[in-house]
């Protein structure tokens, strides 16, 4: 079950980062502080930022946040900006012991239907070159390569290391 987020309470951010994004906090807590045994508090750290950026987020109408629920663990997420004309697809994850079960393509393939029921849409979204596995699953949902260099649709920065990704439907 996909549950979409208009707004969000700071429980469920905690959830969201605890759940889906682990890796995330570990390996940032990790490149800040490479002379840390214990990571625990420099993980904390991480955390506290990323809600801190999802309370912001969550500020703007214009955005949303996906979560798919399997059997009442979160399992992916992503993100999602209407901008002039479309959307723009972010921070799409998979919890690293839920990968490789098709439960991202899953999500967006739900998000797609979700806001396809007000008519055709256009979604951007920039993948990582060296990411096989999230280049496959946006080609799976329809996505194609717009761009050999992508561009942050909030900053206008092109990422010479992206792939801009298009789904026009």
């Amino acid at each position: 079950m996909v549950i979409e987020f208009e707004q969000m309470k700071e429980q469920e951010m905690y959830r969201l980062v605890r759940e889906v994004y682990p890796e995330g906090s570990l390996e940032i807590a990790q490149e800040k502080n490479p002379e840390l045994e214990d990571l625990s508090e420099a993980i904390r750290e991480e955390e506290e930022y990323f809600v801190g950026f999802l309370k912001r987020f969550m500020e703007s109408e214009q955005n949303r946040y996906y979560v798919l629920d399997i059997d009442g663990r979160w399992v992916s997420a992503l993100r999602l900006t209407r901008l002039d004309g479309f959307y723009y697809l972010e921070a799409l994850e998979t919890a690293p012991e839920y990968r490789r079960n098709g439960y991202a393509a899953q999500l967006i393939g739900e998000v797609i239907a979700l806001i396809k029921e007000g008519g055709e849409v256009t979604i951007r979204s920039n993948v990582n070159k060296s990411n096989v596995a999230s280049l496959v699953t946006h080609k799976k949902c329809g996505f194609s390569i717009e761009l050999e260099n992508g561009v942050n649709c909030l900053t206008g920065e092109v990422r010479d290391y992206v792939y801009g990704m298009i789904y026009e439907g």
